[in-house]
Formats: C-alpha cells, structure tokens, sequence
C-alpha cells in the first residue's frame, strides 16, 4: 500500500524521534523540511521525514533502533517492513 503524502500522515510521523536520525541530521535538514512544508508541500518530490511515503533518508547512513512498527502512520497503512530510512520501500 502507498502512503500518502500528506501534512496528517507528516503529524503522526515517528521518523525524527527515532534513534537513527541523529540530530547531525535534523539539524541539517530542518531549515529544507521547513522551506517545503511552507511551499507546496503535496508536490514534494523528496522530504527527510516520512520515509515510509518518501525514500529512503540523504542523511542516514546506520541504523541505531528503528521505530516504524510503533508509528501510526506504519499501522495504518499495514506497512511490513522496517527501516525506510536506510531502503526505499524499507527492508523486511
């Protein structure tokens, strides 16, 4: 199932509470998260958050924990794989 890229899938994302998105990495991508959230957000091609509706992270080399199957978004969508972060389409 694809997941929707919208801004209520985006609230109830887990992706930067996770223990692999380093804060190197929200620190590096918060003011480009920010610029596409305040343009158009539903035609964002790539987005370093919500890696489950988008690809995998530019940012994230490792995995350190991974939180998708506590995620609304994940439960929702019935997702199966893991680690969307590190694979587009996650790894099962």
């Amino acid at each position: 199932m694809i997941v929707e890229k919208n801004l209520e899938n985006l609230s109830k994302c887990l992706c930067m509470k996770c223990p692999s998105y380093t804060n190197h990495c929200k620190l590096k991508n918060a003011p480009q998260n920010f610029i596409k959230l305040m343009k158009n957000f539903d035609n964002t091609e790539h987005y370093e958050k919500m890696f489950c509706a988008y690809e995998k992270s530019d940012c994230i080399f490792e995995a350190n924990g991974c939180l998708c199957a506590t995620c609304e978004v994940f439960k929702n969508y019935n997702l199966k794989s893991q680690n969307y972060c590190l694979h587009t389409g996650g790894l099962a």
